[in-house]
């Protein structure tokens, strides 16, 4: 009977502990990337990567056929501009939260294909923020901080790719 109890207390633990777990481990996980990722770029401005190779990992398992971009963002100083040239091939620009989180996102794919040699203009105000005292795209962060995930194809010609990186930016509106 003895063991029957500390068996259920172990389980119960275990449980418990695994919801305990999900909730603080991927908001650990971010908090570690901000604070390597302001060592290496200044927090609200667009850092471009070298292209990924068996040692990158600065990013989970890179691509080697994508070009990645970054803007970690603190939107306590204001709301950011985000401007960035769409090439044809595969483009997407992603915003993540700081508990990992996806919440916005838009590429040059399927309904999004009238993006394709357009400059995306996006303002990204703070959860406090209004929406409707900005015109334009505007993209409200759950968040006050978090990052801003450009991607383009590599695949072929990388010119096209590379040049639309270098003419996007990230900063104060």
């Amino acid at each position: 009977m003895k063991l029957l109890k500390w068996c259920l207390v172990i389980l119960l633990c275990a449980y418990l502990g695994q919801y305990l777990l999900a909730l603080v481990l991927p908001n650990l996980v971010m908090e570690l990337l901000y604070q390597r990722g302001g060592v290496k770029q200044a927090y609200n401005t667009l850092y471009i990567k070298p292209r990924a190779d068996e040692t990158s990992r600065e990013i989970v398992r890179p691509s080697p056929d994508l070009f990645y971009g970054s803007c970690i963002y603190n939107l306590a100083e204001g709301p950011l501009l985000i401007e960035a040239k769409v090439p044809e091939r595969y483009w997407s620009m992603q915003f993540y939260q700081m508990n990992t989180d996806n919440y916005a996102g838009m590429s040059n794919r399927r309904d999004e294909h009238y993006r394709i040699g357009t400059l995306v203009r996006v303002i990204l105000i703070g959860p406090g923020s209004n929406p409707k005292d900005y015109s334009g795209e505007v993209i409200q962060s759950p968040s006050q901080r978090g990052i801003v995930l450009l991607r383009a194809s590599g695949i072929g010609e990388p010119s096209g790719a590379i040049a639309a990186l270098e003419q996007s930016r990230c900063g104060p509106v």
